[in-house]
């Protein structure tokens, strides 16, 4: 077992995890720091989307899902994250990809969008990229195929092209909503 050396009163783990969030950031030396937004870069299918960081509260193991019948295709079924009910969205399926079996690298992103919390089961997770504002451009893509309704950003970095997944397109396309608990209680009287 090897153990991290000190340097400069902080040891390796500790430089390294400053140096990560220096690239994360823009570091001190970007001018446009103000302009920059995090995304995290994920896989359906073979192909890396992004997710804005700002809509992602975490990532859980893909376990623990609870069947729910005639739900839609797209629903795998629902979480129960520390006492909420979670709808579990397959993006692969929404996206109109097959169904695949889940691998160990398989993830549940849980994202919000104003009240609404909803899991994203996704293939996998690539990174934590910053992208500054003159690297996105808002551009509808054309609907030859499912999922593309999903995307209403481009990330344009060098050769890099990513679609941006827009949460609440996802969450208007599965009509996926839910009574906050003093709405239903109104409702209910």
């Amino acid at each position: 077992m090897s153990i991290p050396y000190a340097m400069n009163g902080q040891s390796v783990h500790d430089q390294s995890m400053f140096s990560i969030k220096g690239d994360l950031d823009g570091g001190k030396e970007n001018p446009n720091f103000a302009s920059i937004r995090q995304y995290i870069g994920l896989l359906i299918g073979s192909e890396e989307f992004l997710l804005p960081i700002e809509v992602t509260n975490e990532i859980i193991m893909l376990n623990q899902l609870t069947f729910v019948p005639r739900a839609p295709q797209y629903i795998e079924g629902v979480i129960n994250l520390r006492g909420t009910i979670v709808p579990a969205i397959n993006l692969r399926k929404l996206m109109g990809l097959p169904n695949e079996v889940p691998t160990h690298h398989s993830r549940i992103i849980i994202a919000h969008t104003d009240e609404v919390m909803v899991g994203l089961i996704v293939d996998g997770i690539t990174y934590v990229i910053s992208v500054n504002a003159d690297q996105l451009q808002q551009q509808a893509l054309p609907s030859k195929g499912r999922g593309s309704e999903l995307i209403s950003t481009i990330s344009k970095r060098g050769s890099q092209v990513n679609g941006v997944i827009d949460i609440a397109k996802v969450l208007a396309e599965t009509g996926v909503n839910y009574q906050t608990q003093d709405e239903d209680r109104e409702a209910h009287g």
